[in-house]
Formats: structure tokens, sequence, C-alpha cells
């Protein structure tokens, strides 16, 4: 049987797993980089390979597949080249993508590697939700959009919440809630509309990024209080979220422990936090025109009921209501009350098994098996 090794080299750490094409766990690792450096990440990915049982075909998510990849794709020197020619628009996870795929080609240089991406996901997005109201013309000769992310995430959540309740909802909200954030209007398993846009700082508060910010303050900082372009990017990437407005951490466990012991920055970072999923949850509700179900997905989303809590309120107007004994099973599950009008589903997120679904499929059409 074929085994298929999933990476994921993202930005501050390197998962993998080792996958029967019956979805069977092999092997599997998740370690943090223990360097920044892309020598060290390098000899890092090597070592892991070293470590990895068999395997015949490498899956890679790659967090950015700009305007041209629409759809997983086998690797060759064509689309290794395109892919290094993308790495401006998100180079903090583009970067250590790269070094998995050159680290595999010095590695196994005959075996088939296979690109799976975010972005692919929201490439159904409409006209009107996927560009930006700036000139046209800026837009037609930068291709400026909105790309989206976390596709492989709210893919896999779509797909599992229709084993769940036996049909794919018509109205399908996915929040996938960790240390990057964005929530997804879905209709008829179709992405619609999204909180992330041309990169990954768009949208939602989340960990380290702020989120979505006044333009006008951006640049009120840089030409009144001197920021430069980097010093923006690195605090707006790196110092921000959670950790900028609590100053305690970027984890939410220690900052609702800090705010549950007095700390009031703590608790208005988690309460800011809430009402940015809120206000997102809202607004992807009103792409839809309804909802039928609520997904939440994401380290934040899967293991803090708190959070689904107080983030579902914001439709309890709609008839959404949670039935908090459901949450003692720790399984992919339904966590709404028998009468709620609004399911609600929580999904661990398998992005490895919706690489592990593209690998397959492109091998597929590529041996000519439908």
């Amino acid at each position: 049987m074929i085994r298929v090794l999933v990476l994921n080299a993202g930005s501050s750490s390197l998962k993998w797993t080792v996958l029967g094409a019956d979805a069977a766990l092999v092997a599997g690792a998740d370690e943090a980089w223990t360097s920044a450096n892309d020598a060290d990440r390098t000899e890092q990915l090597r070592a892991a390979l070293r470590r990895a049982p068999r395997f015949d075909v490498v899956g890679h998510r790659i967090v950015h597949g700009g305007p041209r990849f629409r759809a997983a794709v086998a690797i060759d020197d064509s689309v290794r080249g395109a892919l290094e020619r993308l790495k401006h628009l998100d180079p903090e996870h583009m970067a250590p993508a790269l070094a998995g795929i050159d680290a595999v080609r010095t590695a196994f240089p005959a075996l088939p590697q296979i690109a799976a991406f975010d972005t692919a996901f929201h490439a159904t997005l409409p006209d009107a939700a996927s560009g930006y109201a700036l000139p046209f013309e800026w837009t037609e000769r930068w291709d400026l959009r909105r790309f989206g992310f976390h596709g492989l995430s709210v893919a896999y959540a779509v797909e599992r919440t229709s084993e769940l309740l036996g049909e794919t909802p018509r109205h399908l909200v996915v929040c996938h809630l960790g240390s990057g954030c964005s929530i997804t209007a879905v209709a008829d398993g179709r992405s619609v509309d999204t909180t992330m846009g041309f990169s990954p700082l768009e949208g939602l508060m989340m960990a380290t990024r702020s989120g979505s910010v006044d333009p006008g303050l951006l640049l009120y900082l840089e030409e009144h209080c001197g920021l430069s372009t980097g010093e923006l990017r690195e605090a707006l990437t790196h110092r921000s979220g959670l950790l900028g407005v609590s100053g305690v951490s970027n984890d939410l466990r220690k900052v609702l422990a800090a705010a549950e012991s007095g700390s009031t920055r703590a608790r208005l970072a988690y309460d800011r936090f809430v009402l940015s999923a809120r206000r997102a949850l809202g607004a992807m509700t009103g792409a839809l025109g309804g909802v039928d179900a609520v997904v939440f997905t994401g380290g934040i989303g899967e293991n803090s009921g708190e959070i689904r809590r107080d983030v579902a309120r914001a439709l309890a107007f709609a008839g959404l209501e949670l039935d908090a004994s459901l949450d003692a099973n720790k399984s992919d599950r339904v966590v709404s009350a028998a009468g709620s009008r609004v399911r609600v589903l929580v999904i661990r997120s398998r992005e490895d098994l919706a690489i592990l679904k593209e690998v397959l499929r492109v091998r597929g059409a590529a041996s000519g098996v439908s």
C-alpha cells in the first residue's frame, strides 16, 4: 500500500505524518523549530526525514498559492521556481515550506512531491469578495486579490461536517481559531467569503498577529511616529494579538489564567479576542444570508469551551443553543442542544488528511486512475 509523508513546515513548527492511503496513521511528530536560521532548519528537516518510516510520495502544505495555483499540483522544476517567486507574498510561511521541498529533493531525488495549497479552497470566492476597493488599475497591474488561508483545514471541516450530519449544510460557517485565526463562509460546500485576505494578517485578532487594523492608523504610525515598514511588519506579525494586548503570552490558556488572577490587560485581551471572533461570525453569517451550522476547529476552537460559549452567544438571537454536557466527549462532535436551530460542531483540524486526499487525487490523475 502506498504511504504518504505529509510535511507541514510552518513558520513556528515542523509537523509530519506518514499515512497509508486508507488514512491510517503510521507515524508522526510535531516539533518547534530549534532555530530560525535557514541552515539549522534544513538540518532539522533532514533529521526528520531520516526518522520517518518508509514513504512513497510527499505531500506539502503550502500556505500561499498566489494567483496561479488554484489546486494541488505535482512539484517539478517549473513549479518549484514559481513557488520561489511567490516567497515575497508570505516569507514567514513560504521559506520553511520551500526548505522542506528542497530537503526531500536532496535526500530522495526521484521521489514524487505534491504541493497542496491553503489558498486553493478560496479560489471559489466571487469577484465581490475576492477584491479590494482600490484603484482598479492597481488591481490589474499587480494582480491584487484576497486569497484567503486555512483552506486545507476548512476543506476537511466541511467534509467531516457532512459525515457527522449526513448532509452538507447549505449555509456553514467554519471558525478556525488557533495561533492563526480565520472564519469562512461556506455555501453548499464552496468558500464564498473569508476573513483573511491578501495576507494572513487580515481579519481576526490572533495569537501574535494584529488582525485587521485601520490603514489610516498604520499610515499615521509611519508618517508621524517614525516607524519604518520593517518595524510595522514585525510588530503586526509577532508582537500584537493576544501577546501584544495582554503582555502575558500568546497562549490563550495563560492569558485566561492571568485574567482570572486579576490582570486587567489579560482580561482585555480575552474580551477583545472574543469580540473580534463574534464580529467575524456575524459578518460571515450575513454574507451567507443565514446559517445552518457553525464549526469550531483549530487549537483554540477545539480545546476552549469558554471561547466556543462566548463566541457562539453572538448567534443566540438566531436560535443557537449549546449543550455543555456534550463537551465531555472529546472526539469530533455536535455540541448544540437538541432544540438549537443552528447546529454547532467541534472538529479536530486534520490538514494532513486534506493533504493526503489531494496527493491521492493528483497521483491518480497522473496515472490515469479515476
